[in-house]
């Protein structure tokens, strides 16, 4: 579509130069109007959810398949990231290690208990334990009051590693996190010595009992992400860990219509920025963390997480600010649920639950358990199962979404 209006022609313009200058004119104008009548499209959506359910995953992703990646600035965030969470990662569990009273060189393939018993594997993703069924994960468990007995008398086990192994965590607690841009080759040695510690990996596979964000994916490759030419990948920045903090907004245009994602922090003392967000919007993408079933919140110790995000969910669902809103919702990280479900009980934290301990009955209890709290059956709840981290899943499952919220939105509008 173009526009004319009148405009004094400069002396000694050709007819070709008038042309081309209108040609110019018009194009500018198509454009202008172009912009004007994609942002009547506008769609604002709320990345919602409790710490820790992969929201800023989530949002990583719609950049990756419909913003245009990252820029450069971000790219040296995310570089720093990596060696930040590395550091954070083995920080933890020597804080761990004093908490669980594991001893450093204790091995739970070896210990007296054990020899008794079916012997527990080391090769656990963090999130992979605690069931009172099993003898090597627990803190109930044989292998774990074994353990403690053992600490109570030495921290070290091994007489010829003791100082060395001493050193690497003094090391670690001497460090400040904010010197870890750069981490020297002393603190590098240090991560890895303890990072390969037996007794580290028992405490790794324990880590429902304290808090520890899952970043083990760094901890595989270490010398990629501390090389001084290290270039993030796009499956790096999905796995780094940066906290949310207030309020973030990214736009990304899909099929001509943009579309403002809100993503906020999920901690407790980061909710109370939500209602500054809360109007005019056409959708929610709610994140559960399906495999969070047997972990406590950061906040309250006595709090279940997955008990936090149904009571963060009702309100968010039934607030009268979002009447009409879409509301779709994440089942996330249904990969490491799978894996958990090898080693830990539902039935143990949610009694309730009466069915086998497989993905299936388990996503089917928590899916109606989440619609049993929408007070409004005439909203219609969209459940999507997600493992936020793969791409080639989340592009499938985003396309149906964004259709969704389309022809919500049309239908909102009584275009249909």
């Amino acid at each position: 579509m173009g526009s004319c209006d009148s405009k004094e022609v400069a002396p000694g313009s050709t007819p070709a130069d008038i042309s081309k200058e209108a040609t110019a004119k018009s194009k500018e104008i198509d454009r202008q109007l172009a912009d004007e009548k994609v942002g009547s499209k506008d769609i604002k959506i709320l990345l919602l959810g409790t710490a820790e359910t992969g929201k800023s995953t989530v949002l990583k992703q719609l950049r990756i398949i419909h913003g245009g990646g990252f820029t450069d600035d971000d790219i040296t965030t995310f570089r720093y990231a990596a060696k930040r969470n590395i550091f954070d990662t083995v920080k933890t569990l020597v804080e761990a290690m004093e908490l669980l009273k594991i001893p450093y060189g204790f091995n739970p393939n070896t210990a007296k208990c054990a020899q008794k018993s079916s012997k527990p594997s080391l090769h656990h993703a963090p999130s992979l334990v605690d069931s009172k069924e099993n003898v090597g994960f627990g803190k109930n468990a044989p292998i774990a009051i074994e353990a403690a007995e053992v600490w109570a008398s030495t921290k070290f086990m091994d007489d010829a590693t003791r100082g060395e192994t001493q050193a690497a965590v003094d090391l670690i607690l001497s460090t400040h996190p904010e010197y870890t841009k750069s981490l020297p080759l002393p603190l590098v040695n240090a991560i890895k010595l303890l990072w390969n510690n037996v007794g580290v990996k028992y405490c790794f596979s324990r880590s429902n009992e304290f808090q520890i964000i899952d970043l083990s994916y760094f901890m595989q490759d270490i010398d990629r992400f501390i090389a001084s030419d290290y270039i993030p990948t796009n499956q790096d920045i999905l796995a780094s860990r940066v906290m949310t903090s207030g309020v973030c907004e990214t736009k990304v245009i899909i099929k001509g219509t943009i579309f403002r994602v809100f993503d906020v922090g999920g901690q407790r003392n980061e909710r109370r920025k939500w209602i500054h967000v809360f109007d005019n919007v056409n959708a929610i993408f709610f994140l559960f963390d399906l495999s969070a079933f047997n972990q406590v919140t950061v906040e309250d110790q006595n709090i279940n997480r997955v008990v936090e995000s149904l009571t963060v969910f009702t309100f968010i669902c039934n607030h009268n600010a979002f009447k009409k809103s879409a509301i779709m919702i994440f089942m996330n990280k249904i990969d490491l649920l799978r894996e958990k479900l090898e080693h830990s009980m539902v039935q143990d934290y949610f009694p309730e639950f009466l069915g086998t301990n497989d993905y299936k009955e388990v996503s089917k209890f928590f899916a109606e358990k989440i619609a049993s709290f929408n007070k409004n059956q005439e909203k219609q709840l969209y459940f999507h199962y997600t493992q936020a981290n793969d791409t080639t899943k989340m592009k499938a499952v985003l396309a149906t979404v964004i259709e969704s919220i389309l022809v919500n939105n049309l239908q909102s509008a009584g275009l249909m």
